[in-house]
């Protein structure tokens, strides 16, 4: 009998081992699955934010361009206007706030300045150009054009990345 009774005690500690080793990995599967779970909500989230994030972009380079293309369209249309010197209401520098989307007026020559005067300017290559007075006046006029719609897109650009 005292191989018996040292059997069932060696059995008995083998027995409660098993017992500590199946909780041990009981424990063990339950807080790796808690873990993947969160890893997988976290992983979840980042692509939910990502995605927002991708559309937002896509949302404001969509405004951006179509800002692009209007300010691009009304420059071309008061560029032509320029160019066929059509009668306008307003001054370079007049109440522009009021009325906006007008084109402003070329101004006439100064008395103190004849039309058909010319001035030679040395070029980049070195031959000297004659430009007159009424080609400066374009000149003048186009690059204020162009700065005007230029601030103009600047400004929508600021409020859409806001």
């Amino acid at each position: 009998m005292s191989w018996i009774r040292a059997f069932l005690e060696l059995n008995k500690s083998l027995f409660l081992m098993g017992l500590l080793l199946m909780a041990f990995l009981l424990g063990l599967q339950m807080g790796q699955s808690r873990l993947q779970r969160q890893w997988d909500a976290e992983r979840q989230a980042v692509q939910i934010a990502q995605a927002k994030q991708e559309q937002h972009a896509a949302d404001v380079a969509h405004v951006q361009n179509q800002i692009s293309k209007e300010i691009s369209d009304d420059y071309r249309k008061k560029s032509s206007l320029l160019a066929s010197r059509a009668a306008v209401p307003e001054r370079v520098l007049g109440n522009s706030k009021t009325n906006a989307g007008s084109l402003s007026a070329v101004s006439s020559n100064s008395s103190g300045v004849a039309p058909a005067s010319a001035i030679s300017l040395p070029s980049a290559d070195g031959d000297e150009k004659t430009i007159t007075c009424g080609q400066l006046i374009k000149d003048a006029t186009q690059t204020t054009l162009m700065l005007l719609e230029m601030q103009r897109w600047y400004t929508r650009q600021v409020l859409v990345a806001n």
